[in-house]
């Protein structure tokens, strides 16, 4: 099994699509967060609205965040995937590597 099989990335028809270097360096270049990067600090910033969700830091993230969601919301649709399929394919990517 190769990263480019089970990428859970929904842009799908993205060149870089399963070429996590690729897409990190791109990713890294724009200022954004990729799909996995995206999932790996979720938790953490929706801990960080919750803490203070009338605060001028939560309403920023919760923007970033919710913006962010509604786009993979958008290519899950268009591309006929689904939030379970997206979570498997994000748990064997935690699995691949050895270290």
């Amino acid at each position: 099994m190769s990263i480019a099989e089970i990428c859970p990335c929904v842009n799908v028809t993205c060149p870089n699509h399963g070429d996590c270097v690729k897409c990190t360096s791109r990713h890294l270049r724009l200022g954004t967060l990729n799909y996995c990067s995206l999932y790996t600090v979720l938790p953490v910033l929706q801990e960080a609205i919750a803490a203070d969700p009338d605060s001028p830091a939560a309403s920023i993230l919760r923007v970033i965040v919710d913006r962010r969601l509604e786009a993979n919301a958008e290519l899950m649709k268009k591309h006929g995937l689904s939030e379970e399929k997206q979570a498997e394919l994000r748990r064997k990517v935690a699995d691949y590597s050895d270290y």
